[in-house]
């Protein structure tokens, strides 16, 4: 089962009725039960897996509170070991097998944050098994995130929740939003890159880039969505989750890119591997090793191969940003001690960066959001080739193979789809690209339907947009629901 499957359209309300239906203290036992239930319903050998994470973690967090400094750092490190080790088989050398439990990139992750922040002294640890299974498989987020926090989910789970019209109606936002990414954006996008992937050996480079610059598009709306389909079924039970997107291709830096871009993949990396490696704290080289550690684990984290290319890319541009960074911050500092003596309340930079003037005019502002958008789409590249050698030859072909006029003449930028069908998904990135310009202006798109638009508008849109959904799950009738990219992770 998959939350853009038809049994998961039936799945959701049930379990949302009968969990409100039944005591807050006993809530957890009836998601434990359907967390388990969605999670295994796709292969029940992935249980090996999720058991393996969920007994290893749960009883080192339990002797890491009992224990001295010495023994619980000893835990700690044979833990994160085991799990690593297990991450790391199951990714790198039977990932293509019927061993690799699914998502277990993703709640690995969530239950090794635990033990940290329980050796850490953040979060008390849990005692109760059961609950604990519910936090580490909760069903809308075990299998492709978002990856949640001890300090925020295990509360929830231990305190229960109450029905809130208003989350509920906000979940049922993100649920639709979610669906029309997914369903009506990212699959048909899919099959267009997939089509120009697979062909890339006789295809002109045009076309390459046109796919790729597609790429982009297809994963923001296939791992946003499924985010939004997370974070909105979460909600429908009351529970709170923090977005996993902000408009990232609205990014001005790589560093502003991976604060907008899977937040808590990028957060967790910070504070449980950047951090810990001494962050910026040990002096400008090791910042810069700190960095590209971190995103080589990211690459790693990804299945090595091309995404380690992916990864060591992005760790260029950050330290590349920091470089740029020193840079500035010496001109602004020389600038300043030229016009007066410096003093310990002078940032410069600080300064600088604050200031609203310091990225000049909105075509400035433009720029910026451009080359960054490059360099990410850049990178992108190696991320959805099959290997490193594929990227490679698109990449020449791009370069040296270009064939503008060819592309055109023989229509080959439609990518296996009609030019009706390329008009209706250009309009459909289009409205995206509205759509986040409001969110980027804070501009809450679910309060302007509710104040501002009549009734009888607002729900004629909505009935719209569900038979839209219904229409193109009809059309897709009897094939298998499309996995979500970062499911295979």
């Amino acid at each position: 089962m998959s939350v853009n499957s038809v049994p998961f359209i039936l799945f959701l309300p049930v379990v949302t009725w009968i969990h409100f239906v039944m005591p807050k203290r006993y809530q957890y036992i009836w998601l434990f039960a359907a967390s388990l239930f969605f999670y295994l319903s796709n292969d029940i050998r992935y249980m090996a897996g999720l058991a393996f994470c969920i007994v290893t973690t749960y009883f080192a967090a339990i002797w890491i509170a009992k224990t001295g400094v010495v023994v619980r750092k000893t835990i700690l490190a044979m833990c994160i070991f085991v799990n690593v080790f297990a991450l790391v088989l199951f990714r790198l050398f039977w990932k293509d097998t019927l061993f690799a439990p699914l998502g277990i990139s993703f709640y690995a992750l969530q239950a090794m944050g635990y033990v940290m922040d329980v050796f850490g002294g953040k979060t008390v640890p849990e005692k109760n098994i059961i609950r604990y299974t519910v936090y580490v498989a909760f069903f809308p987020t075990v299998i492709s995130g978002p990856i949640q926090r001890s300090t925020v989910l295990l509360p929830q789970l231990r305190n229960g929740t109450d029905f809130h019209y208003e989350k509920a109606r906000a979940g049922l936002y993100d649920l639709l939003g979610g669906y029309l990414l997914k369903i009506v954006i990212a699959d048909p996008l899919g099959k267009m890159v997939g089509f120009a992937y697979d062909n890339s050996e006789i295809l002109p480079g045009a076309t390459l880039l046109w796919a790729t610059f597609l790429y982009a598009i297809q994963l923001y709306c296939d791992f946003a969505g499924y985010s939004a389909l997370a974070i909105g079924s979460a909600k429908m039970l009351g529970f709170d989750m923090d977005a996993n997107f902000r408009q990232p291709y609205f990014a001005v830096s790589i560093k502003d890119f991976w604060n907008r871009w899977h937040i808590s993949l990028s957060s967790w990396l910070r504070d449980y591997v950047y951090i810990p490696l001494g962050g910026n704290r040990k002096g400008k080289v090791r910042t810069q090793l700190n960095l590209m550690v971190t995103f080589v684990v990211s690459g790693l984290w990804h299945g090595g191969g091309n995404y380690m290319i992916w990864g060591i890319l992005h760790g260029v541009y950050n330290m590349a940003e920091n470089i740029e960074k020193q840079i500035v911050s010496k001109g602004h500092f020389l600038k300043a001690t030229a016009n007066h003596p410096p003093n310990n309340n002078d940032l410069p930079y600080q300064k600088a960066r604050t200031n609203p003037r310091h990225f000049g005019t909105v075509i400035s502002q433009i720029v910026h959001m451009a080359v960054t958008f490059i360099l990410v789409d850049f990178a992108w590249l190696f991320f959805r080739a099959g290997s490193v050698e594929h990227a490679l030859n698109i990449l020449k072909r791009i370069v040296f193979c270009f064939h503008f006029k060819e592309m055109t003449y023989y229509g080959s930028y439609l990518l296996g789809e009609t030019k009706l069908g390329l008009v209706y998904m250009l309009l459909g990135i289009i409205a995206v690209f509205l759509v986040d310009v409001l969110h980027e202006k804070k501009i809450s798109i679910a309060k302007i339907m509710k104040d501002k638009v009549p009734i009888v508008i607002r729900w004629s849109l909505y009935i719209a947009l569900t038979l839209l959904l219904i229409l193109v799950i009809i059309r897709n009738y009897g094939l298998a629901a499309s996995t979500f990219i970062y499911a295979t992770f």
